[in-house]
């Protein structure tokens, strides 16, 4: 086995493994290596093939400072997109890349690696590799069945960059995963929505018939905030929505050992899922 960084010439394989494994548009797989870099993935080879990938996105665990107006920041990388070609399964494949991003992430004094896992099952997996629970939010479902109309409101949509900045002010009595502006525009660009309504952001994007409200940062009660999108929406009819909280793991983080950090947990919104 040999691991190494990706290079220019690996994209189309690279590319190739991307869609046979999570069936994502090629579209999308454009986008996102054009945003992020082709540097950011790493790959296992066998014989000369890519057999296994994985993308290593550098971020911050940031603290706004409200005092001072500054920044507590540790680097963090968050890795996404695992792919093993299905020819080189169950063959520890994945674990050894995993441990090599996280060794050559020590080596550059970056304070820990974190990924979203898709069901509890992958968890399990990523916690006997050495990844804990540490990013949290809360989630709720409401349907349109039996909602009772009420008066039209209206909310403004925001840019990337105008969100990014708002959801730093929002986020300052918590650490959080703080991606930097260019990860919204990506976003924007896959059909996620950035709005604003009075003194709430949040976030959303369609799945079938279905609202996903990725990220709620405010004080306004969540059905109010559910009821406006069923106004907006008509078709929509069901909204899930996402809060900061502590009742659901949606983030794992493998800490360097050489850093030391009392930090329990944390705030993990965007997992590219």
């Amino acid at each position: 086995m040999n691991f190494r960084r990706a290079i220019t010439s690996d994209l189309l394989t690279i590319q190739s493994l991307w869609k046979e494994v999570f069936f994502d548009s090629e579209d999308y797989i454009n986008r996102f290596i054009v945003h992020f870099g082709i540097e950011n993935c790493y790959v296992c080879e066998i014989n000369r093939k890519i057999a296994a990938m994985a993308f290593a996105l550098p971020t911050t665990l940031s603290h706004f400072l409200t005092f001072n107006f500054k920044f507590s920041t540790l680097n963090l990388k968050y890795i996404y997109a695992c792919a093993t070609h299905p020819n080189y399964r169950r063959q520890g494949v994945m674990e050894k890349l995993l441990a090599t991003i996280y060794d050559i992430s020590c080596n550059e004094n970056i304070a820990g690696v974190f990924l979203h896992a898709a069901d509890e099952n992958l968890a399990n997996y990523y916690r006997k590799l050495g990844f804990q629970d540490f990013f949290y939010r809360n989630s709720s479902t409401f349907n349109r069945k039996g909602r009772e109309e009420g008066t039209k409101h209206t909310m403004k949509f925001l840019t990337p960059d105008e969100y990014s900045n708002k959801r730093i002010q929002k986020l300052e009595k918590q650490y959080f995963a703080n991606w930097n502006e260019d990860f919204f525009r990506f976003l924007n660009e896959t059909g996620v929505q950035f709005c604003e309504y009075e003194n709430t952001i949040f976030s959303f994007r369609t799945e079938d018939s279905k609202l996903i409200v990725d990220e709620l940062l405010s004080n306004t009660p969540e059905q109010q905030i559910a009821n406006l999108l069923f106004e907006q929406f008509p078709d929509c009819e069901s909204i899930d929505i996402r809060t900061t909280g502590n009742e659901n793991c949606c983030g794992q983080m493998k800490w360097n050992q050489f850093i030391n950090t009392d930090i329990r947990s944390g705030y993990f919104a965007f997992a590219l899922e």
